[in-house]
């Protein structure tokens, strides 16, 4: 019996194309693959870090917001430049066990870029030696920090934004910009907290 020739397998050349086909859609899928998982560690990274960032936007507000506010003749508490910040507030009950809740903060950014509060609380008279401020780590991975303040006085409308204030006085806003490092794919929308604390309470 012949056998019918359009009935016969594929030929080698047929197989070779075949096959050449199918590795380049397992390639492409392969590529594609490795890229959702990388977007979707790089979100969960984010959203990890955001989740950081949520509660420390959350305190340095009510720092800020609770700033001493000073008074005509005292001894100067606010200091602030572009990198840095030290002023006296009320600290969170959470963050210290002493008899006052009063002290005087440092918020700034080290050289492992970590956002941190220094704290020492504030007396009006030591009965010792003042000890070493404590210290804790608010975020990792912050490049710096960017502070502003609001001065009212500026040449302009309404005012403007400065990037140094030190007096007894506190300005009437303050804006903190935080930016993080390039590996930790991370922006946060500034922080402007008013300050509202009554002069007179303190």
């Amino acid at each position: 019996m012949v056998r019918n020739r359009n009935c016969a397998g594929f030929t080698l050349i047929e197989v070779l194309a075949a096959l050449a086909v199918l590795g380049m859609i397992l390639v492409a899928l392969s590529t594609g693959l490795r890229f959702g998982q990388q977007a979707l560690s790089a979100q969960n990274r984010s959203t990890a870090t955001a989740d950081q960032v949520g509660p420390v936007d959350t305190a340095l507000r009510s720092l800020v917001a609770k700033a001493w506010p000073g008074a005509a003749g005292a001894e100067a508490r606010f200091a602030g430049t572009a990198r840095a910040l030290s002023f006296r507030t009320i600290m969170p009950e959470s963050l210290t066990a002493q008899r006052t809740r009063d002290a005087d903060v440092t918020i700034g950014v080290d050289p492992e870029h970590r956002l941190y509060l220094a704290w020492l609380p504030w007396y009006r008279n030591w009965m010792v030696a003042k000890p070493p401020p404590a210290r804790i780590d608010l975020l990792a991975n912050v490049d710096h920090v960017e502070f502003s303040y609001w001065d009212p006085s500026l040449h302009l409308p309404s005012g403007g934004w400065v990037t140094a204030w030190v007096g007894t006085t506190v300005p009437k806003l303050l804006r903190i910009r935080l930016v993080f490092t390039k590996d930790a794919g991370l922006r946060w929308p500034d922080i402007i907290v008013a300050t509202a604390r009554d002069p007179w309470s303190y």
